[in-house]
């Protein structure tokens, strides 16, 4: 009989190169017979020092594969490293105190700066970090400080002042023409409308801030891979920077470590074709619940600096200039409270608040509301 097949041609504007050029990358084929689950996969990976699985920030089913690659990988046994984009590196020594249980998840946020620095919607993030903590897999922060990656995209490498100077990784890799096309392409694609020579200025600083993240990210996982010659590292890190040109050939170049990529696949991705190519069904998280209201964080805690139309904050008695002192049963001492109390409510739950509200002559009074939730973007 025939064997049965799948084939995927993606539409050469979504492929690298902009629209109008002959795509160079090739349709994909599988054959159906010949798959493998996730887990035989990784069983055959034994032997490799870094696996790199990509993902889509916003993407929950590239989090849960990639959750599942850790647990598989972990359950192997040996020494295992989890190298990740989604923190600075000037913030590694609080990833070490919070897997060593040192702090707490708020602490950790708070102190990397998190929803600052990074700001996805941290449950996609969350089971990946809990399970490195109960695990006791260290965590590797890889990326570059915006501090450096601002710099660089206003002056450009040779204009870096002193502060951030000592923070550029060991060495930049330019002369690879495939990256430098990529990179080209992508950015044709949101500045194309830029004069002549002031274009090419804007790419080169774009270059430039590209290759420092993935020369950042290379770096440090290279300098693991040779303090620890008997360890594994599983990087995460967006499809941009995972494919062959980004951070694991910068790797290579490094320690002469190849490496495996893993991805899901997705429809129109720009980003070059991984080692493996793993089939899975879409998820999406539920939508968060919202108050609806505007939050400022002042010296005395959080105080409401708007109202949403589509709340019903304003029925419920609340009004701008109140302080949030308590969120359900919960305490709310900052921002970050709020945040995390937040994060697995609803979209019409019912959430009672405590409220602290000024009055005349300096007085104070605490008021209680109860407010339903809305989704994001209502009006």
């Amino acid at each position: 009989g025939v064997l049965p097949i799948v084939v995927w041609s993606m539409p050469a504007t979504a492929m690298p190169g902009a629209a109008g050029k002959q795509s160079t990358v090739k349709p994909i084929v599988v054959e159906t017979v010949k798959t493998t689950t996730l887990e035989d996969a990784l069983e055959n990976l034994r032997a490799e020092r870094v696996v790199y699985v990509g993902e889509t920030h916003t993407s929950l089913s590239d989090h849960q594969l990639q959750l599942q690659v850790l647990k598989s990988m972990a359950a192997q046994g040996g020494e295992l490293v989890l190298g990740v984009e989604w923190f600075q590196r000037p913030f590694q020594p609080v990833l070490d105190r919070f897997i060593a249980g040192e702090i707490d998840e708020k602490q950790l946020l708070r102190d990397t700066e998190y929803f600052q620095r990074w700001g996805f919607d941290y449950r996609l993030y969350r089971d990946i970090l809990r399970y490195a903590r109960e695990q006791g897999i260290r965590v590797l922060a890889l990326n570059a400080s915006r501090e450096l990656t601002d710099q660089i995209g206003k002056h450009g490498l040779d204009g870096l002042p002193d502060s951030v100077s000592e923070q550029k990784p060991d060495s930049y890799d330019f002369d690879d023409a495939q990256y430098a096309t990529y990179l080209k392409d992508v950015f044709e694609q949101h500045q194309s409308r830029l004069p002549g020579a002031e274009k090419d200025g804007a790419f080169r600083r774009f270059l430039e801030v590209q290759l420092t993240w993935d020369e950042s990210m290379a770096q440090t996982v290279a300098e693991h891979l040779q303090a620890n010659p008997s360890a594994r590292v599983l990087v995460l890190a967006g499809r941009g920077h995972t494919h062959a040109a980004a951070i694991p050939r910068r790797v290579t170049r490094r320690t002469n470590i190849v490496g495996v990529s893993i991805a899901s696949y997705e429809t129109n991705s720009p980003f070059e074709q991984p080692d493996y190519l793993v089939l899975q069904e879409s998820q999406r998280l539920p939508p968060q619940g919202l108050i609806g209201v505007g939050l400022e964080e002042g010296e005395d805690g959080v105080v409401i600096t708007s109202i949403s139309p589509g709340s019903n904050a304003k029925d419920a008695g609340i009004e701008i200039g109140d302080q949030i002192i308590r969120v359900g049963d919960k305490a709310i001492d900052d921002y970050m409270d709020i945040r995390l109390t937040m994060l697995d409510r609803r979209p019409g739950d019912k959430l009672r608040l405590r409220l602290r509200r000024e009055g005349w002559l300096g007085s104070e009074r605490e008021i209680d509301a109860e407010v339903s939730l809305i989704a994001a973007g209502r009006p």
